[in-house]
């Protein structure tokens, strides 16, 4: 069974602007963490608290200080001494190199238009990513074409998702999970949202 795939009855992803909010992270009933944005110095203390509560760990490459994002020794770097669970990036040879570093790989998807749609399943199809993010989170129609051509990856929706309104419209069109920095949402659970 895949990281992502332990959220069972809890769909959100908690998505960290700043490795200071990890402490409301692991006080929530959340199960995954995206890191989004610090210093590699700070993520490291922050992955280290997160799995000591046993939280999965995923790093934005892409946002962190510290880390090039077009670096492979980058993502060696996360295996070896972050001991982050994943990564996330839209780069497509990141996504290779974290699979053969033994990270769990999420591909970053931006679907703004058809091209960009038509773009995203050429990537994947490349790539072959564990999961894939999509942004933004709040258009059902997209999350669904996704999901009906993508039955064993996992889709996270992620990007503008405010309300529980909206998790549920992004879950009902096959969304696995939603990756949302509103700390008032990182409690729903699949109970709530029935």
């Amino acid at each position: 069974m895949s990281i992502l795939h332990r959220i069972g009855q809890k769909p959100i992803i908690a998505a960290l602007r700043s490795p200071a909010e990890v402490e409301s992270a692991i006080q929530s009933s959340i199960d995954n963490i995206f890191f989004m944005g610090g210093s590699i110095q700070e993520i490291i203390k922050a992955v280290e608290i997160a799995k000591q509560a046993n939280k999965g760990t995923f790093i934005h490459v892409d946002l962190i200080r510290g880390l090039s994002s077009t670096d492979t020794e980058a993502i060696q770097f996360i295996a070896d001494y972050v001991g982050a669970d994943g990564i996330v990036t839209p780069k497509k040879h990141l996504i290779r190199e974290a699979k053969k570093a033994g990270l769990f790989a999420i591909l970053h998807l931006f679907v703004l238009d058809s091209l960009a749609l038509e773009s995203g399943f050429k990537s994947i199809k490349s790539a072959e990513p564990d999961a894939i993010e999509l942004m933004p989170g709040v258009i059902p129609k997209t999350i669904q074409r996704f999901s009906e051509q993508l039955e064993d990856i996992p889709i996270i929706a992620s990007g503008l998702i405010q309300s529980k309104e909206e998790v549920i419209a992004s879950l009902e069109s096959g969304a696995t999970s939603l990756s949302v920095s509103g700390k008032d949402l990182w409690s729903l659970t699949f109970q709530d949202l029935l």
